[in-house]
């Protein structure tokens, strides 16, 4: 089974990725989707925004949503992972909303990982891998669950824009 993510024309036997911890889980995430790694900041709150909101953080002169990836899985409230918090900028793929970009939290600092094609990959309900996640892998011991960005896209509609 090709990985690229899944939804690819052409067949990828390598992909460069990272290896993010949100917590409770660590995420698996395209270096494709990622835009950059900054230093925690203390996101400006704004009104009517979705619970797993954290607020927004002003990035290359845009003010883009932080998103609490565990609060969103759960539909709970954001939360503050403190001092150990590295935000991970992702760039944005689909239509129907205005966010061109989106960050969610992390604890700790990104990895890197290269991921191969034939990494033993395991196919779970949606219940059981949770919101927001289309596939888990075992890649170099690690557990990992690869995001589903469309559907995370789907949620950034739920957020308005900033002003």
């Amino acid at each position: 089974m090709s990985l690229f993510f899944l939804d690819q024309q052409e067949s990828i036997e390598t992909i460069d990725c990272l290896a993010v911890n949100i917590g409770q889980s660590q995420l698996l995430v395209p270096m494709p989707a990622v835009a950059e790694i900054i230093l925690n900041q203390a996101p400006e709150q704004g009104d009517q925004l979705p619970p797993w909101v954290a607020g927004w953080i002003p990035w290359r002169h845009l003010n883009i949503p932080l998103i609490d990836f565990g609060a969103l899985q759960s539909g709970g409230a954001a939360s503050d992972f403190g001092a150990s918090t590295r935000i991970l900028v992702l760039n944005s793929f689909g239509e129907g909303h205005s966010h061109h970009y989106y960050a969610i939290m992390t604890r700790g600092f990104p990895h890197t990982l290269r991921v191969e094609a034939d990494c033993e990959m395991t196919t779970q309900s949606a219940t059981e891998n949770g919101n927001c996640i289309k596939i888990d892998l075992q890649v170099d011991s690690e557990k990992l669950l690869l995001p589903d960005f469309s559907q995370i896209e789907t949620y950034l509609k739920e957020i308005p824009l900033y002003y």
